[in-house]
Formats: structure tokens, C-alpha cells, sequence
């Protein structure tokens, strides 16, 4: 195998680990429970800095550097008089162990600004770098308890606006009289373990750790580089310059044109607060195949790569553009093979492992249900369509699922994974084992010991070799394409945005989403987002958040990407309602010059009781006369909604009257080629709304396939 190290000095990267040493780390599955911690500290009636002062044996170390930090720049209190007063707060506190052995582990790494271990001497940098990383400001939210522990990242950032995930394991140990027993542990960005959890005080809740939280500062592609057992994908990394093309994390212009905006909300219509992004962050999430994958696969170095790749991979496909693939050494030319392999490991968006999927409103988790679920049970698959950085716009899917090991279910992550599932009108959608493909891999939610959490994204090991073949476009993604718009947008989850704990309305100025390429200046581009399901309330749409746009809008985007080239419809989801407008819809290749397709979309009134423009009728009893109103609304142009997301036990988006789908177009779309959307308002209305959740790209043999396309 290539040295990388080499590779690394000529490219000029220095990856800025901060290792910690870690005495006992316990090897973690991909896929695991949601466990709870049996041993729960019960509520005293102390403040957060109460209970670290009357336990000095645990925290006086953590309590020091309490009353040096400042919670800001322009703070004149500390973070000791922060967490004295009221207020909603998540403190990760190490003990005094943790520190000390933190600091012996960084004064060994001859880091010339660490020369003691003496917490009163250390640098301000390092004090506010242990503090901030270890709080959680929850605002109006309470504190996090480990009951809303899932696996993967809290929902919101540490103080040092990093998120904190959250991973399990298990510890093994032989009694004084020979037996065994087992017992569950959950870590903290994978090195810290839980030792005493669910303090509760009276501002919050603690958890002592045993390890200091210290997230790498590395970039993605550094952290990966100087991962000991990712080196030769690494390797891959410098090789067609991706490590630099990964090397963005804030758009510092963007937040210096905007200045006096960040943060910032007003009131938009008659309802919405809505909230001015405070920063502009970029992000990426890389699948890597370990050292010990490739080996495995029989892969050594190049050469052996190179020809595992020329006997699995299918890359000159209508994603290619017409080229031919390159087999040479030009390894940063975007046709090139090794390339290509790279390129379709990497999502331009930052994605926590829990982030991946969306957990909503999906069958059978309507909201009066969901906010007493466990978070590892849920009652269908879930799943994501995502677009690579390549320059070919390949999609993977991402599908969570549950895989069951005797009378235990877990949650998994796989990479296109191709399942069948009970999809008859009368089914329940459920994964049917027996007639389960895979041509995908399974991810893994952290690297064993190793931390995978950069300062710009977030890598994960995969257990299998992920290539882009004839499998993908024919057997994974030859399916009904739906995305949930925010999907498209790769700034919503790197920004926290997206499924934001605080339920927080956005609007968002003309230059922040990369992939609306144009907007007016009297469009008033509004996230709405509908996750806390503590309120026993549920819209009706896809992934339970919307965009409810304002104004004489006017804005154009770029659709998603299409697997391969044929015929598909273009569908968009309706919620119609009396807030409503009307829109007239475009769409081509020349996003200056796209051509009007069809009658402008009528939002404003009940869809669903408009059966003479419609053809909606409840379903019945008799499956046969369904089908046969199917038919006749295909017809007209519509369809019903998805039974897919639910409202209540019996409502779902099939049987909600309002809910429904437009055929905005038909014809034939290439694979690879970058196409456009553009809907501007046609009533002169200010305060009128338009409804934008989800689009569905759907191939012919699809809706006109042999079998008829499910409801679902």
C-alpha cells in the first residue's frame, strides 16, 4: 500500500488531530438499540453549579474552569455564573479523572501551548474548548435526559456549535464467583462513557463522562487521512484532490454580506416568526471502506482496486454524459475511474447518523402516537434519496430498517438497499424479509475507537465496497422517486435547519440555497418545520415539515437527478387550503429560458371536494372501484396523496380530501443533465401562500408498468 503520509506533506495537509487517550473502548455495531440507563440520579432541587460545588471529589477540577471561562467575548460573568441561574442546560461534565487525564494526554503530544496538567495554569483557549464542548444551551427546550438519547447526534450543537452524538455498547466482566455479566454502556462522540447520567437540577440536566468531550479539529478529509485504519481511502482522498475540494467549512462572505440580518426574525403574513439564518456553513459526509474492507475485497493498493473496480463498476452509463470512462492515471479528470469511485462515496451536506433518514409522520406514527414511541421502534422503512458531489449526479439511497436477531430489533443504516414490501392496497408496507435484495452496504454509526465527527461532516465506515453499477439505476432507483424538498437543499442539515429541535420557522435570502438559482426580490422563501411530536398535532404532508412561501413569488430551482434517461411524470404534492394561490409551473434545461407547462396550479380551495376537476373519491370497501377511481382522477391529471405519512390512526395522506398529487409533466428526462423548475405567482396577493413539501420523479415503468403502481 502507498505511503500516505507522503501524499499528505506534498498536498500540504496537516490534519490537526487532537487525540485523546482512551483506556478502555468497547467495539461498536452499526446497528443497535436504543437503550436506557438503568441507574438514574433523582431530582435534589440543586442549580447545575449547586451540585458540582457539593461534589468536589467528582468535579472540582470542572468547576474551576467553570469560573474562568466566559460564556462570550463581551461577557463580563462566567460560565460558573451561567449555570447558576435558571434556564434549560445539557452539561456533558467530566470528572476530575477525565481532565486530568486530558490534559496529561495533550501535555504528552508536546503541544506547546499545554506545559501543565494543573486546570488553575492551563491556556483560556484550552479551558473554553473543554467547557464549551461539554454544554448543550437549550433554550426553551428542556434539557436532553437519556431517555431522548438516540443513536447519533442531539438535535441541538454544544456551545462550541459541534454536535454531540451519541453511540452504545456493552461491557463484559467476570464476577468474584465466575460468572459473567453484561452490562450497557453509552458513549459520548464515541471515547466517553456515561458514568452517571440524568442528574437532574432544577436548570437541567447532567451527565458525567469519563473522558473530556474533544472533537477533532481536523477538516473531513484530515480526520480521515490520519485515521489509522482509513488511511488508503485517505490516500484515495489526495489522490484526485477531493481533500481539498472538502476543505470549505464557513462562507465567511456570505456572513459578512448579511451581517445585520443573521439571527434575526420578523413576522411574515398573519402567522409565522420566522427566523434569518445566523451562518452559513458547509458540510460533507463521506462512506469510507476500512483498511481491513479492501483487504477483505482483496483490494491492496491501486492496482488491485483498479481492477476490482473494472470488474464490479458500470460507469459508462447515461450518467456519464456520453464519455468513456478514463482508466489512466489523470486522477482529478471527473471521468476519470478512480474519480468516479470517490466521488460517489461524498454528499455535499453534513449528516449526523439519526439525520440520515427522517423519522416523521411515516405509516402508522401519526403525531398523537409518536411522542410516546421508542425511537428504535417504528413500523416501516424510512429512506432518503441523496445526490453525490460527482460531476455524472448519481443518487444513493439511504434506507433505515429494522433487522431483528431472535427476539431483539434494531435500527440499520444501509446504502442502497433494494427491498419488497407488502404494498397492496390493503397492505401494511411492511419489509417483506423473504423477497429482500441487497446490492448495497450496511453503515456503520462510528469507527470503533475512533472519533468520525470533523469540523466541516461527519465520515462513516461501510461494511462492503460501495460502487455505482447497473444494479443501482435498474434494480434500486428504477422505483417511484419521492423527495422531501428540504432534501435538496444540502445547507438545511449542515445548518441545523432541517428537523431543528426548536421547531423554528426560516426565511431564507436569494443567495443562500445553492440549488435555487434564481428568486425575486418580493419572494418571501419560508421553512415551516413540524417535528415536535409532544404537541399530539400533525400536518398533512411528507417528513412533517413544509415551505410555505409568500409574496409575488417567483423563484426557479434545480430538479433532483433522474438514474437513468426514459420517460417519468413529474409529480407535486398538494395540500390545498383557502390561504392559498396559484402558480404557474415551468420547466426545461435553459434556467433562463424555461417553457410554461400546463394551467397554473389552483391551491385556494378544498381539492378534494372539487370531484368534477378532480375525480377524488373516498375510498371503499371494494378495492376493484379504488382502482377504478384511480384511473379516472390519472385522467384528469391527479392522484391521491401517499398512504404513506399519516395524520391520525385512520387518516392518511390517501383518505385526507385536500391531500393530493399533480401530474405537473410527462416526457423524457436524461440521466445526468441538470434540470429546472420555476414557479412564479399569477394572483397579485402578498400574503398568499404557496405549499411546497415534496416532488416525485417517477419512471414509465412505474405508472405504466405491468403491475400497477402501489398507493403508497
Amino acid at each position: 500500500m502507498n505511503n500516505i503520509n507522503n501524499i499528505i506533506k506534498n498536498k500540504g495537509i496537516i490534519g490537526g488531530l487532537l487525540s485523546v487517550a482512551v483506556l478502555s473502548v468497547f467495539s461498536l455495531s452499526s446497528c443497535k438499540e436504543k437503550i436506557d440507563e438503568s441507574d438514574l440520579y433523582t431530582f435534589t432541587g440543586e442549580m447545575m453549579i449547586d451540585h458540582f460545588e457539593n461534589n468536589p471529589e467528582q468535579f472540582s477540577s470542572y468547576l474551576t474552569l467553570l469560573n474562568r471561562v466566559k460564556p462570550s467575548k463581551r461577557s463580563k460573568s462566567t460560565m460558573h455564573d451561567l449555570l447558576a441561574a435558571r434556564g434549560n442546560y445539557t452539561c456533558f461534565a467530566p470528572t476530575n479523572e477525565a481532565i486530568a487525564q486530558y490534559l496529561d494526554s495533550v501535555k504528552n503530544m508536546e503541544n506547546p501551548t499545554v506545559e501543565t496538567t494543573d486546570v488553575n495554569l492551563i491556556p483560556d483557549s484550552v479551558a473554553q474548548e473543554i467547557v464549551f464542548n461539554s454544554i448543550i444551551q437549550n433554550g426553551n427546550n428542556l434539557a436532553f435526559k437519556s431517555t431522548d438519547f438516540e443513536e447519533g447526534a442531539l438535535k441541538t450543537t454544544n456551545m462550541n456549535d459541534r454536535y454531540i452524538s451519541i453511540s452504545y455498547g456493552t461491557k463484559t466482566d467476570t464476577t468474584a464467583t465466575g460468572g459473567v455479566t453484561t452490562a450497557t454502556i453509552t458513549y459520548v462522540n464515541t471515547y466517553s462513557a456515561i458514568v452517571e447520567s440524568d442528574i437532574e437540577v432544577a436548570n437541567g440536566c447532567i451527565h458525567a463522562i469519563d473522558h473530556v468531550l474533544a472533537p477533532s479539529n481536523a477538516s473531513i478529509a484530515g480526520l480521515i487521512m490520519n485515521t489509522p485504519n482509513t488511511t488508503f481511502f485517505g490516500e484515495l482522498l489526495a489522490l484526485t484532490g477531493y481533500d481539498l475540494k472538502m476543505s470549505k467549512i464557513r462562507d465567511l462572505e456570505w456572513e459578512e454580506r448579511h451581517e445585520d440580518e443573521l439571527g434575526k426574525s420578523d413576522k411574515y403574513g398573519t402567522k409565522f416568526q420566522c427566523k434569518y439564518p445566523e451562518q452559513r456553513k458547509f458540510g460533507f459526509t463521506v462512506f469510507v471502506e476500512t483498511n481491513d474492507v479492501f483487504e477483505a475485497a482483496g483490494i491492496k493498493d491501486l492496482e488491485t482496486l483498479k481492477e476490482y473496480v473494472k470488474s464490479h463498476a458500470d460507469f459508462d452509463d447515461d450518467t456519464n454524459h456520453g464519455h468513456t470512462t478514463s482508466w489512466g492515471d489523470d486522477y482529478d479528470n471527473p471521468y476519470n475511474w478512480l474519480n468516479q469511485f470517490v466521488s460517489y462515496h461524498i454528499l455535499p451536506q453534513s449528516l449526523a447518523y439519526n439525520t440520515m433518514t427522517t423519522f416523521a409522520n411515516e405509516y402508522g406514527m401519526y403525531a398523537s402516537i409518536m411522542k410516546n414511541r421508542s425511537k428504535t421502534a417504528f413500523y416501516v422503512n424510512v429512506w432518503e434519496y441523496w445526490e453525490t458531489i460527482g460531476i455524472q449526479r448519481r443518487l444513493m439511497k439511504i434506507t433505515a430498517y429494522r433487522n431483528r436477531i431472535g427476539t431483539t430489533t434494531t435500527i440499520c443504516r444501509a446504502i442502497n438497499r433494494a427491498s419488497k414490501y407488502n404494498n397492496k392496497m390493503n397492505g401494511d408496507y411492511k419489509e417483506t424479509v423473504d423477497a429482500m435484495e441487497i446490492f448495497g452496504t450496511d453503515i456503520s454509526s462510528t469507527n470503533e475507537e475512533y472519533g468520525n465527527n470533523a469540523l466541516n461532516g461527519f465520515y462513516y465506515p461501510i461494511k462492503g465496497i460501495l460502487l455505482w453499477n447497473s444494479d443501482v439505476p435498474n434494480k434500486v432507483l428504477n422505483e417511484r422517486l419521492r423527495f422531501d424538498i428540504t432534501s435538496l437543499f444540502p445547507e438545511f442539515l449542515t445548518n441545523n435547519v432541517r428537523q431543528n429541535r426548536n421547531e423554528e420557522a426560516y426565511i431564507f435570502p436569494s443567495d443562500y440555497i445553492d440549488n435555487v438559482v434564481d428568486m425575486s426580490d418580493a419572494t418571501k422563501f419560508i421553512y415551516l418545520p413540524n417535528h415536535r411530536w409532544e404537541c399530539g398535532g400533525s400536518w398533512m404532508n411528507y417528513q412533517a415539515d413544509e415551505f410555505n412561501i409568500q409574496g409575488i413569488y417567483d423563484f426557479t430551482m434545480k430538479l433532483p437527478p433522474v438514474p437513468y434517461t426514459g420517460t417519468y411524470e413529474i409529480r407535486y404534492g398538494i395540500n390545498a387550503n383557502t390561504n392559498r394561490g396559484m402558480a404557474q409551473v415551468y420547466i426545461g434545461k435553459n434556467k433562463n429560458n424555461l417553457p410554461a407547462i400546463g394551467i397554473p396550479l389552483d391551491l385556494r380551495s378544498n381539492s378534494g371536494t372539487l370531484t368534477d376537476a378532480t375525480g377524488w373519491v373516498k375510498d371503499g370497501t371494494d378495492w376493484d372501484a379504488n382502482a377504478e377511481n384511480d384511473k379516472s382522477m390519472r385522467n384528469l391529471g391527479f392522484m391521491k396523496g401517499p398512504k404513506y405519512f399519516s395524520q391520525s390512526a385512520t387518516e392518511t395522506g390517501r383518505s385526507y380530501d385536500q391531500c393530493l398529487r399533480k401530474i405537473i409533466y410527462t416526457g423524457v428526462l436524461e440521466a445526468g443533465e441538470t434540470y429546472y423548475i420555476r414557479f412564479k405567482s399569477v394572483l397579485s396577493g402578498t400574503t398568499l401562500e404557496f405549499f411546497y413539501d415534496y416532488l416525485e420523479l417517477v419512471p414509465k415503468s412505474v405508472y405504466a408498468g405491468d403491475v400497477a403502481e402501489d398507493i403508497w
